[in-house]
């Protein structure tokens, strides 16, 4: 009789670690503050570049004092322990400084998308009810209409020149005069920190309770949420990315795109570099149409950046014979990416000199951006990686406390140090997300669905919220077309979304949206052909698409996601 194998499940099993040195299995996140961890992790290394804006190059002591500085001038403004200031800029040197200095003061930062309306800015103001606001003067027009009829006191005024030296700064100056009228109560960064020189530098004591930062997300339910993160999550986050000890090393450049309103903008391009010692190069807004130009440019060890970012480089023809041999880890992360779109941007790596294909990883604002990693040898196709050393992921019944076994399709579940503290005022949405389970474990539920291989590679499906239910009950997960359709070579790129079944009263079906190469010299009616037979040999008939609808370019969120929502807006009865 054949042997029944028992089920082993990932939260006990934990198979993941068996590709981590045995030292980093059983870590301690430190019981410190965001800031005097980096102080640590840089202690005897002070005169090592930590930030890199536009050539001028800011060492670790510099950056010490200056994060020490603005916690002064914060408490010369009457920023207390509690408050939480708003802050609507890009990334910057004086924004990074803040991000550490406001911690450092016992307050939270409140970061806000600066593309938001007025109205949008002056709703987040509100929620946290700020008594300072901090502004990138490009974005001043929109906050001073937004502070109106708010708590607002003060905006602190920043300004993308604040941190260039010498030509850089004339230049910057001459090109963009700055012509707006300011109120009484801004103060330009120059007088605040002027302000601050008899203040207390001092740090508050670490409190395991106190969130550094909000940030803001849809998060599992569609509904706005503020995200409240703390210093463990931050430090966790850094310090399990240390066991990838042979990818990062003291000095790399990592260039520096994602924006500082998500959580993944400061864990992984922010914080993770300079607790390991590397130099952050600071992109403030990136044309990713540039990017090929920027990598060419400083030469980057590292970067961390959404699938779009890629794709448009793995295309950038100016990258035609260039040597890639100093990229290590070129990571994906905010988005999925298919399994075509993911073959050709190795291809294009290895074919210009990489030692590694493209990095991926996995994780949600919920949990300061990550919570699996493939990188370096450690890596497979399709796969989002393995969970960090000091995390669990496991899969469950969907809506349920019930564990999957490896090997079974469900919800991921992530639990480790990294996870949030709450969303802001928010109890019940939070317990929904966050569940103590029978095992005593907290779970965030991610709303996501995927299975996990014997290695313990995570692979991903979609978002619950994606899933498309026919008429029938049967579900279908829009990857699982994606990965087909994007290995036909003429296809560039691809999104499915579902659209109305008009042979039933209930149920979506799936419609896919194709983008083609540049090159392509086939009539869209044979590949149309070529992709529906694809399809019919790999997929089930139930998950077979019922159009195919051509589009120059797939829109993109603001942080460069695929924007969904707005496919399906686009998706006419003519179209099926």
């Amino acid at each position: 009789m054949p042997v029944t194998k028992e089920p082993v499940y990932a939260s006990q099993a934990k198979p993941w670690l068996a590709s981590y040195d045995p030292k980093f299995r059983d870590m301690t996140v430190p019981e410190c503050t965001a800031f005097e961890y980096v102080c640590r992790q840089n202690k005897g290394h002070l005169s090592d570049i930590a930030l890199s804006y536009y050539g001028n190059q800011i060492t670790y002591a510099a950056l010490f004092v200056q994060v020490k500085k603005t916690a002064a001038a914060l408490r010369a403004a009457g920023v207390r322990k509690g408050d939480i200031i708003t802050a609507v800029s890009v990334m910057t040197p004086e924004l990074i400084y803040l991000f550490y200095a406001v911690d450092m003061v016992g307050a939270t930062l409140n970061l806000v998308d600066p593309r938001y309306s007025p109205d949008g800015i002056h709703e987040y103001i509100e929620e946290a009810q700020s008594k300072m606001l901090i502004s990138l003067s490009v974005c001043y027009d929109k906050c001073h209409q937004a502070v109106r009829r708010t708590t607002v006191e003060k905006i602190l005024l920043l300004s993308p020149a604040d941190s260039l030296k010498g030509p850089m700064k004339l230049a910057y100056m001459a090109a963009n005069p700055d012509r707006n009228r300011y109120a009484s109560n801004v103060i330009p960064w120059k007088q605040f920190m002027a302000a601050g020189k008899d203040a207390s530098t001092a740090s508050e004591p670490f409190d395991p309770k106190h969130s550094c930062v909000m940030v803001h997300t849809g998060g599992t339910t569609g509904s706005p949420k503020g995200v409240m993160l703390g210093d463990t999550a931050f430090n966790a986050i850094a310090q399990q990315f240390s066991a990838f000890e042979a990818l990062f090393s003291r000095q790399q450049r990592l260039l520096n795109v994602m924006p500082p309103f998500i959580a993944y903008g400061y864990a992984c391009g922010v914080h993770l570099p300079l607790s390991l010692g590397l130099t952050v190069v600071i992109v403030p807004n990136l044309d990713p149409a540039e990017l090929g130009k920027l990598i060419l440019k400083h030469k980057p060890s590292h970067m961390f950046g959404v699938p779009s970012h890629y794709q448009v480089l793995a295309a950038d023809p100016r990258m035609k014979n260039k040597d890639l041999s100093f990229v290590l880890n070129l990571a994906c992360g905010g988005d999925a990416i298919s399994v075509g779109a993911e073959r050709s941007v190795n291809d294009f790596l290895i074919g210009h000199g990489a030692p590694y294909g493209l990095a991926k990883g996995y994780g949600m604002t919920e949990v300061c951006s990550a919570a699996t990693a493939a990188a370096g040898i450690y890596n497979k196709p399709g796969s989002v990686g393995r969970p960090l050393p000091s995390t669990v992921v496991s899969i469950f019944e969907p809506g349920t406390e019930k564990e999957l076994p490896i090997g079974e399709r469900g919800e991921i579940c992530i639990s480790g140090p990294s996870m949030m503290q709450c969303y802001y005022n928010k109890p019940d949405e939070t317990a929904f997300v966050m569940r103590k389970h029978a095992d005593g474990r907290v779970w965030v539920h991610s709303g996501d669905i995927g299975y996990m291989d014997e290695e313990g590679y995570v692979f991903l499906d979609s978002r619950i919220k994606r899933m498309i239910i026919r008429h029938d009950g049967f579900k279908i997960f829009p990857s699982m077309i994606e990965n087909v359709l994007s290995t036909h070579p003429a296809v560039a790129n691809c999104s499915v979304v579902g659209c109305v079944d008009k042979d039933h009263v209930q149920g979506r079906l799936p419609l896919a949206y194709i983008v083609l190469n540049k090159d392509c010299q086939k009539k869209k009616r044979q590949i149309i052909r070529e992709l529906r037979a694809m399809c019919a040999d790999e997929l089930p008939e139930y998950i077979l698409p019922v159009a195919y609808k051509f589009i120059d370019q797939l829109p993109l969120t603001p942080v460069g996601k695929v924007d969904y929502l707005e496919l399906e807006k686009q998706v006419t009865p003519q179209d099926y």
